[in-house]
């Protein structure tokens, strides 16, 4: 049985005020080991055992990527991390390994691992994005913190000047996934109900309480008709732009203006937070609690509404990588090696970015409900997990879900156990709901809903090497 019941299952956005509340004053680790103190070990009430756990999670903490970008966006200095743009911050790693420590513990009460020692050669597999060295950190602390002295690391393809893109996490930045530009336009438009003007309407409070904490903007962000003086984010323009083909890099086109930069400047402060700096310090002391993250974070969830999560643009990006966790799922972990996808192990890791996390639940049509988060937050070192189960007949099972620290739990880096668990979601399939078992979708059936979903001409194959993985 999975860690979480089946109370959580979850088939579209039904986030629930009253538990929102009670997530916020406290009640919602109770809530979480209500659905957890009744499971047994290993498996099995419902009569489903594990055989194998397929995971694609995000990254740690880690600063803003660029510090030159997030400048102009306010009149005040910004907060200077002791970690360079974009890396695994020693907090983040800290708290990855706790969650690490979380998930060996629950495959180990499952029955996939022993208690002790390393695992089998071949039982446990991890790939990272080799053009995002957060991605790789991660993945080595998960896998060292989970099997220590095992020597385990996480391998990745190698970025060059021959290879200068990582086409498994980013196909959409080559010839693989490229774009129409003119399909692209027309699927964001659609996405956005037909005019900009409404998802602007829906977001303009936030961005004047964003202004508000920002003293938004410095000169240099505004348009050139405005630029003699600063302006607000409530009040710059939206519109959806191309760039160009340059090279070899696609053209690219999305929603610019203050959007993209409101996303980017409320993730940013969702990482202070949870990287555990003052609290008079996140945000420029004006939004100091967890609940004033979240809500900012609305403005993040939009923009990705307007991007990743667009259905052309994330089967574009990310059927490539989808394939490969679909081809890990699918393979029997009794019948040893396969010809394609990665190795055959029981347990299979892929260190990635939110931007995965949104465009596979995008492709297939899935959500999450983790108050006191927004409904489909991806947070830091959140983990989409797919579990392939057996029952007492062989026959075989899928079942999703979403496991996530709270934001407290990040920022203090705190112990997880069964006692004091991360939050966990259970996602079911849609058009599986009638054949679920406790969530978990037949195997057949989960495949054959799930394939028909990627862009096969965004897919390739990937060569996994040894190295990194023994």
């Amino acid at each position: 049985m999975l860690p979480w019941g089946p109370m959580q299952v979850v088939r579209g956005e039904i986030l629930k005020k009253s538990v929102l509340n009670a997530c916020l004053t406290g009640l919602c680790m109770a809530l979480t080991l209500v659905l957890t103190s009744s499971l047994s070990p290993a498996h099995a009430e419902n009569g489903l055992t594990l055989d194998k756990y397929v995971v694609i999670m995000r990254h740690g903490v880690r600063p803003q990527t660029s510090m030159k970008e997030l400048e102009p966006l306010s009149a005040k200095p910004w907060l200077m991390w002791n970690t360079p743009d974009g890396q695994l911050t020693p907090h983040g790693a800290e708290a990855a390994a706790q969650l690490a420590r979380w998930e060996v513990a629950m495959l180990q009460k499952r029955g996939l691992f022993t208690q002790a020692g390393c695992p089998a050669p071949g039982d446990v597999f991890g790939w990272a994005n080799g053009a995002v060295q957060r991605t790789i950190d991660t993945g080595n602390v998960m896998l060292k913190t989970m099997f220590p002295d095992c020597g385990l690391k996480v391998g990745f393809n190698v970025i060059d000047e021959t290879h200068p893109v990582d086409m498994l996490y980013a196909p959409s930045d080559s010839a693989l996934g490229a774009i129409d530009p003119k399909t692209a336009k027309a699927a964001i438009l659609a996405a956005a109900g037909g005019d900009l003007e409404k998802p602007r309407a829906r977001v303009a409070s936030l961005m004047t309480e964003l202004d508000g904490i920002l003293d938004c903007c410095k000169p240099s962000v505004c348009e050139k008709e405005t630029s003699a003086t600063a302006c607000s984010l409530r009040d710059r323009p939206w519109a959806i732009k191309e760039k160009k083909t340059k090279g070899t890099k696609p053209a690219d086109v999305g929603v610019v203006g203050p959007l993209k930069d409101a996303g980017t400047v409320v993730q940013v402060f969702l990482l202070q937070y949870a990287n555990g700096f003052p609290l008079d310090q996140v945000a420029f002391g004006k939004a100091p609690t967890a609940a004033d993250i979240i809500r900012l974070s609305e403005l993040r969830q939009i923009k990705y509404d307007l991007s990743n999560r667009v259905p052309y643009l994330a089967k574009r990006d990310g059927s490539n990588i989808l394939n490969q966790l679909l081809l890990a799922v699918d393979a029997d972990p009794a019948k040893g090696a396969v010809k394609d996808g990665p190795p055959n192990a029981k347990y299979v890791l892929f260190a990635g970015s939110d931007t995965q996390q949104v465009e596979i639940a995008a492709i297939l049509g899935i959500h999450w409900h983790i108050p006191p988060y927004l409904d489909d937050e991806t947070p830091p070192t959140g983990t989409l997990a797919f579990e392939r189960l057996h029952d007492s007949s062989g026959k075989a099972y899928v079942r999703m879900g979403f496991i996530v620290p709270t934001l407290d739990q990040i920022r203090n880096a705190s112990d997880l156990n069964a006692q004091t668990p991360p939050l966990q979601a259970l996602i079911t399939m849609p058009g599986c709901e009638q054949q679920a078992l406790d969530g978990a979708c037949p195997l057949d059936t989960f495949m054959a809903l799930a394939k028909p979903k990627l862009d096969s001409t965004a897919v390739a194959s990937q060569i996994y090497p040894v190295q990194g993985n023994k």
